[in-house]
Order: structure tokens, then C-alpha cells, then sequence
């Protein structure tokens, strides 16, 4: 159990680390990308409107567009164009028609102005186009241009770079978080461990007295009494017998918290487990007016102590004729699956609240009262779990489709 909490509280460090991790990246990463495309969309605005600015007609244009802007402008292409749409200066001397095929040109020419990018050879640009005014009248457009692919380099190296250190930062967190969860579940661990001790050494001490308790009473009532005492005597002892039950069960925990390992290598038979076993509960599942449907039940050998299979498959069988009403059928179905031994457990009782899925292997959980008429401690379910953990298996439990609840045991397969 500390150590499934140690392993959640793990990912919930890691998991609000990488969560910082990815906002401030990808805040990091759009702060860039903006500000570089700004710098672009000022550079090529800035030769355009150098270029509105001049009084010179389109036809005399060429050479003084391209005198003018260089220097720090000089990745910007320009290009002059006539309202009847054909080039008049091309000083970079790009190739001019994947610029102007688009809508770009013909919305400048009704007189606003236009951002957009294309994709020309392989290679994105940023276009702005402006109409130019000459006597309120548009005679021609400007078009300016600016290749984005050290835009694109620059942020897909930002990018690597973003994706290296998150990579570094969430193995880092991991690591950090395993830390930080085991100093803090430490004095759990050490209240857990204290608690075990006592559950265990209290479930040593209480057996003697219920012992004495349980043949006492059995002694009072082979004497002749009156039928009150007879009952209050007869009370005792079933309290008695049911408190040793309760006893035996933390005991088991107690024993299973010590030792979680596998302890044993030997194989069983779930085919033959499964029929000895209902055989030894036949009276208890006549005097509950049930019966066994024993459709699939193949012949697999599970790498697991046949006597912790008795056990779970007693457990599982107990729970549905302690939890279900008179009648259905409890179906049992054993098969292998891949590398497991599986045996399913089914009934066709009220089946359990979705929200008490969860919890329903843990101690001394107790579902709706629909489901749990009867009285119990709650450990059934528990020592089930353990058990089939031990043996390096799991065990879930869901509500069944046509009604009822189903466990699934799966064990590793010999």
C-alpha cells in the first residue's frame, strides 16, 4: 500500500512539473515565434511604405527602388506592380508569379492594404501589399516580401532545445518526486508498520480467550438449562465464533503485509481447484438455495500455491451467497489467456455502485446495504487481494453486463 502511494504521489509531482514545463515552454516557444514574425512583418512594411512614400511613377521606378533599399532591409524583396497587373520593378529579381497569383494584388488594388504567406519552391514567405496613390486614384501596388526560413530554423532549433530540457526536466522530476514522496510517506510507513506489528500481535492474543470463550459456552449447553439461558448461552458463542473469524482475517492481513513476495513455485490445476472446492462448500450452497454453472471450466495450470487458490476461490464464492439474494446461479469459469491463468467468479445479485468499484478490495469496505444484507467484516475481498498480489496476479471486479458482479482473478500461467 506505501508503496502504490509513493508511486501516485510520484506521478502527481511529475505530472504538475511537466504541466509547468509545457505551458512555460510552449509560452516561451509562442513568445518567440511572435516576436520574430513581428520583426519580419516591420522590416517588409517598413520598404513598402518607403516606396509609397516617393513621387516617382511606376515606369521611372526600377532603379531607384533598387538603390534605395539595402543595408538592414536587404533580405526584403520588392515589387512594384501596375494597376493592369504586370510588373513594373523587380530590383531583387525573384521569381514574381508565385507572389502574385493570389488575392494579394487584387485586394491592394482596390485600395487596402494585405498581409499573407505562401509557400513558394519549398519555402514560405511573408507578403504585405499596399496600393499606391497617386491624385486619390490607385495606379499601382506595392509588394513586399521576406523569406521565413531563418524564421523557421530559429524556432524549430527553440523547439529541439524546448523538447531536450522538458525531456531532461521530466526524468529529473520523476526522479526528485520518487525522493520527495518517500520522506514524505515515511512516518506513514512507520505508523503502518507499528499497526501491522499490533494488529498481529493482538490477533495472537484475543485467539486464546475467544477459544476459552467458544468451549465454555459449548460446555454450558450440553447441561440442562432453561431455554433463556439456553439462547443467551447459544448468543456467546456464535458472537464468539464470529469475533475468531475476525481475528483469523486480520490475521491474515497481518501476515500477508509481512510478506508480500512470492513464497512458493508450486503449480495447480484451476479446473481441478475449482471442482474441489465447490464440492467442499456443496452444504453451504444448499442451504442458500444456489447452484453452480460450471460452463467453461478448462483444465490450466497456475504458477501459484493451490491452498492461496482455495482460498480466494472460497473467499470469492462466500462474498456472492453472503451478498445475493436465494437462487441465481453463480457461474465460475477458469481458461488461460495469453501468459495467464484466469478464473472468473460471477453472480446475478443487484451488482455494486459504480463508485464502489474502486474501493471494494480494500478493508473493511462495506457497499450498499442492497447488496450487503447480511453481516461481515469487510476482509474478505482484502485477503483476496493479497493473496492473488503475492502470487504476482491481479484482481479486478466490474459490474457484469446482464446484471450482477464479476471478479476476475488472473494468475501467472505455469
Amino acid at each position: 500500500m506505501i508503496h502504490r502511494a509513493r508511486l501516485r504521489l510520484t506521478v502527481w509531482y511529475a505530472g504538475i512539473f511537466v504541466a509547468m514545463l509545457l505551458v512555460l515552454g510552449a509560452a516561451a516557444y509562442l513568445t518567440m515565434r511572435r516576436t520574430l514574425l513581428g520583426e519580419i512583418d516591420r522590416g517588409v512594411q517598413t520598404v513598402v511604405d518607403g516606396v509609397r512614400s516617393t513621387e516617382l511613377e511606376l515606369d521611372d521606378h526600377t532603379s531607384d527602388a533598387r538603390r534605395e533599399y539595402h543595408g538592414e532591409t536587404a533580405d526584403v524583396f520588392l515589387l512594384l506592380v501596375r494597376a493592369d497587373g504586370r510588373v513594373a520593378s523587380n530590383p531583387s529579381r525573384v521569381e514574381a508569379e508565385p507572389f502574385l497569383s493570389g488575392d494579394l494584388v487584387r485586394t491592394a488594388l482596390t485600395g487596402r492594404t494585405a498581409w499573407m504567406t505562401v509557400e513558394a519552391e519549398h519555402e514560405h514567405f511573408r507578403l504585405y501589399a499596399a496600393p499606391i496613390m497617386r491624385r486619390g486614384a490607385v495606379v499601382g501596388v506595392a509588394l513586399g516580401g521576406r523569406s521565413l526560413s531563418t524564421n523557421e530554423r530559429d524556432l524549430n532549433a527553440l523547439l529541439i532545445t524546448l523538447i531536450a530540457a522538458g525531456a531532461a526536466g521530466t526524468a529529473m522530476a520523476v526522479g526528485g518526486g520518487y525522493l520527495l514522496a518517500g520522506r514524505a510517506l515515511q512516518p506513514i510507513e512507520v505508523a503502518y508498520e507499528r499497526q501491522r506489528r499490533f494488529v498481529g500481535d493482538a490477533s495472537h492474543e484475543l485467539r486464546s480467550p475467544l477459544a476459552v470463550i467458544r468451549a465454555s459456552s459449548e460446555l454450558l449447553l450440553r447441561e440442562p438449562l432453561p431455554e433463556a439461558q439456553r439462547e443467551s448461552i447459544a448468543e456467546i458463542r456464535d458472537t464468539s465464533l464470529e469475533a475468531a473469524a475476525l481475528v483469523d482475517d486480520l490475521l491474515a492481513l497481518a501476515r500477508l503485509d509481512h510478506d508480500r513476495a512470492r513464497t512458493s513455485a508450486e503449480a495447480c490445476d484451476l479446473a481441478d481447484v475449482t471442482h474441489a472446492t465447490i464440492q467442499s462448500l456443496h452444504a453451504l450452497t444448499e442451504a442458500h438455495g444456489s447452484h453452480f454453472d460450471l460452463a467453461r471450466v478448462d483444465s490450466v495450470v497456475a504458477q501459484v500455491d493451490e491452498m492461496d487458490v482455495r482460498r480466494v476461490l472460497r473467499a470469492l464464492i462466500e462474498n456472492v451467497i453472503a451478498h445475493t439474494p436465494v437462487g441465481p446461479a453463480v457461474e465460475v469459469d477458469a481458461h488461460r489467456d495469453g501468459r495467464f491463468a484466469v478464473m472468473l467468479v460471477r453472480d446475478h445479485g443487484p451488482g455494486v455502485p459504480p463508485q464502489a468499484l474502486a474501493t471494494l478490495f480494500e478493508r473493511f469496505t462495506r457497499v450498499d446495504r442492497a447488496r450487503t444484507p447480511g453481516s461481515g467484516s469487510g476482509l474478505g475481498l482484502a485477503i483476496v487481494a493479497g493473496l492473488v498480489r503475492r502470487a504476482g496476479g491481479s484482481v479486478t471486479a466490474r459490474n457484469a453486463p446482464g446484471g450482477g458482479l464479476e471478479v476476475e482473478v488472473r494468475l501467472p500461467a505455469a
